[in-house]
């Protein structure tokens, strides 16, 4: 399959890329240039500036699309423009271009404030994918807002998938950011890869699953990801203390 993937440079763009080196004709795409990813096809263009994009997309199969700005405290202005904006005039483009399927890099902010309240009164497992859609800030409306966007282009023949990721992490070990938090979201890179390897599996039109490790503390039911998606995650929070 030749796969495009957004946002490459990033944590969770970086981990792909080493991922599915092997497994994929990949084609990186960035606001900036980059420079470490040298032995791929890498297209420099801002997914918010709709001049930059006809044809861009053309020839992929899929698109991991990742791009955005990751933190739930960038100015408005900024995930208005990177998040909701670019989110749009990509899935648009992919529509145009004749991109089969977008795995969309949803979160579990998703979920926001239901997992606070599940780790404030020790819930395990206790979110599913049905469940309410309860953010408490605009990077989280903006990952609802793609799912739901995911949603309308299943309707003109694109198959999408929402992956609910928990926090994956540079040097891949939640030690350094340990919290409550970090031990129920912690999703190691092997993980993150299998769970976008069966995204690029699935028949569905529209599905959504969750992306998080096998954590002990885990407050998402994995249940419905495992027996309808396939993901099993093997890696666990708790092994690295």
């Amino acid at each position: 399959m030749r796969v495009g993937i957004t946002g490459a440079g990033g944590v969770l763009g970086s981990a792909l890329v080493q991922g599915f080196c092997e497994k994929c004709e990949l084609v990186l795409f960035d606001l900036k240039t980059l420079p470490s990813f040298k032995q791929y096809e890498c297209r420099q263009v801002d997914l918010a500036d709709p001049t930059q994009l006809p044809g861009v997309f053309k020839g992929l199969d899929a698109i991991f699309h990742l791009a955005g700005n990751p933190s739930p405290g960038a100015p408005r202005s900024d995930t208005m423009r990177n998040n909701f904006l670019a989110t749009s005039l990509a899935f648009e483009q992919a529509r145009r271009d004749g991109v089969n399927k977008i795995v969309f890099a949803s979160s579990n902010f998703y979920h926001q404030n239901d997992i606070a309240a599940a780790l404030r009164n020790g819930r395990k497992s206790s979110i599913r994918l049905d469940d309410r859609a309860s953010p408490d800030c605009l990077y989280g409306d903006s990952k609802v807002y793609g799912e739901n966007l995911g949603r309308h282009y299943s309707c003109f023949g694109i198959d999408f998938v929402g992956l609910r990721i928990g926090w994956s992490v540079p040097g891949d070990t939640p030690v350094p950011y340990n919290s409550p938090y970090m031990r129920a979201m912690f999703c190691s890179k092997r993980d993150l890869v299998k769970a976008f390897e069966k995204s690029l599996e699935s028949k569905e039109k529209f599905t959504t699953a969750f992306a998080i490790s096998n954590n002990d503390e885990k407050v998402f039911d994995l249940t419905e990801t495992e027996s309808k998606f396939g993901f099993y995650p093997e890696d666990n929070s708790a092994h690295f203390f």
